[in-house]
């Protein structure tokens, strides 16, 4: 029976067209969250009290993200149905009212420069696409330097990004309305400070969610959440307009806090601040996303393929420095074991005076628990290797031996243990090595050498390869 009221009362509606407009400020929002993807989409999902005629209303939500996609709003309320929604993006601007005024009457103020006299005249706007043209009396004017003034502001134009909505009530009164909507303009990041203790053997890790709004609205006392994976998004084959509100220089907001709290969605991982907190248009603010202490690391240095895989007669190879990574596990037993969005984590060492500088940086994938972290943060000064091939017989055309000698130096205080990697062919045997090797893969080797501090190793091995 409710619902062939309301199929009446819509009917009744559309044909007079009698829809009481009632405007929602951002002052009636009641409730707001904000969900933020990795790919620079938001979920915004506002809740607003708002006061109800039975039968046809108007609801004009301002204040709504300017790269609103309005086809994916959905709006919801006890006892109510949308009848017709629209976005209105014309926004207030002194273009904007001549484009309305095209055609009509304004009035132009002009200054006498001499006396300061001013001289009010009846004009109406010509064109405005190339620069204004307007007719006063009996002349054209364009590029006018004087004021004009107009009669009113058409009910159209709007100081702020709005949606309109016309729904159908089936009573009185005021009550709780929820708009969802998707919107651009909103995207995060992860970035971690690492600091690396004394014996280069544990880190302490803070992790932050740096967030940028370019959306064009303001998000006051709002949840927040956000989401590390990669969402699905289907690619518009024309872009439905500009956008609306360019990014000037965003202002950094600072928020130190406590950890988020992390649980799972679907296939990906939702990270939500425990308070409420304000992301203004044009801002980039800073919020704690974990922290970790003493979490286990391991220093590892390592050459790749110091002799060349494919090109077997090349006699000398040149010094090369070795390649500082840093590894942790992030498990529990490791004092870490969250997963990690995708981002840049940066490493800091303090020296003797406890002065702390950067030592390199690297960008990590997402990573779940129970996953390594591996670093690149540079190359070593004091550990270097150099090689030759000493011997080298041809079998036929794809079978051969060759021999190498590679000497690994280090002019540390301190002895280290390097791995170099080497790549082999196919059909490949190792005979007359001087140390262990451990076989990666089919076609990779690896030997860990150690190295006396001031000192140098040298590894020798033969390379047998059938054609």
């Amino acid at each position: 029976m409710k619902k062939s009221v309301l199929a009446a009362a819509a009917l009744c509606a559309l044909a007079s067209n009698a829809f009481a407009e009632t405007n929602v400020p951002q002052s009636a929002v009641k409730n707001l969250s904000v969900t933020v993807y990795n790919n620079g989409l938001g979920l915004v999902k506002d809740t607003r009290g708002v006061p109800f005629e039975k039968g046809a209303n108007t609801v004009s939500f301002a204040g709504v993200s300017a790269q609103i996609q309005p086809e994916s709003a959905l709006f919801s309320g006890d006892g109510l149905r949308v009848v017709e929604q629209n976005f209105n993006f014309d926004l207030l601007s002194r273009q904007s009212l001549l484009q309305k005024f095209l055609g009509k009457q304004i009035k132009v103020v002009s200054t006498n420069p001499a006396t300061g006299a001013e001289t009010t005249e009846d004009a109406t706007v010509l064109a405005v696409d190339s620069g204004v043209v307007l007719k006063i009396g009996d002349r054209i004017e364009t590029d006018s330097k004087a004021r004009l003034i107009f009669p009113d502001v058409p009910a159209t134009l709007r100081d702020k990004p709005t949606l309109t909505v016309d729904v159908l009530s089936d009573k009185a009164g005021s009550r709780d309305v929820n708009l969802s909507y998707l919107t651009n303009g909103l995207t995060w990041r992860a970035d971690y400070v690492a600091e690396l203790n004394d014996a280069e053997d544990s880190i302490d890790l803070n992790g932050w969610v740096t967030l940028t709004n370019n959306s064009g609205a303001d998000y006051k006392n709002a949840d927040m959440q956000f989401v590390a994976g990669s969402v699905n998004r289907v690619r518009p084959t024309v872009r439905a307009r500009p956008m609306l509100m360019m990014a000037k220089a965003a202002s950094m907001d600072f928020d130190a806090a406590s950890n988020m709290a992390e649980e799972e969605l679907m296939d990906y991982h939702l990270y939500s601040l425990g308070r409420k907190t304000d992301i203004l248009s044009n801002q980039t603010k800073q919020l704690a996303l974990l922290s970790g202490s003493n979490i286990k690391a391991r220093k590892e240095y390592r050459f790749d393929d110091i002799a060349p895989v494919y090109s077997p007669r090349q006699k000398e190879f040149d010094t090369r420095s070795a390649s500082v990574y840093l590894q942790f596990a992030n498990d529990k037993k490791s004092n870490l074991g969250i997963a990690l969005p995708a981002g840049t984590m940066r490493v800091y060492k303090a020296d003797s005076k406890q002065r702390v500088f950067f030592v390199g940086e690297d960008r990590i994938k997402h990573t779940a628990e129970n996953e390594k972290v591996k670093l690149a943060l540079g190359e070593a000064f004091d550990v270097t290797a150099k090689g030759k091939q000493t011997a080298y017989t041809q079998f036929s055309p794809k079978a051969y031996e060759a021999s190498y000698e590679i000497t690994f130096q280090n002019a540390k205080n301190v002895p280290v243990t390097v791995n170099s990697y080497q790549s082999l062919p196919d059909g490949w045997t190792i005979a007359n090595n001087s140390a262990a090797y451990t076989k990666e893969n089919a076609g990779r080797v690896l030997w860990s050498i150690a190295v006396p501090a001031k000192g140098k190793t040298v590894l020798t091995y033969t390379v047998r390869v059938k054609g």
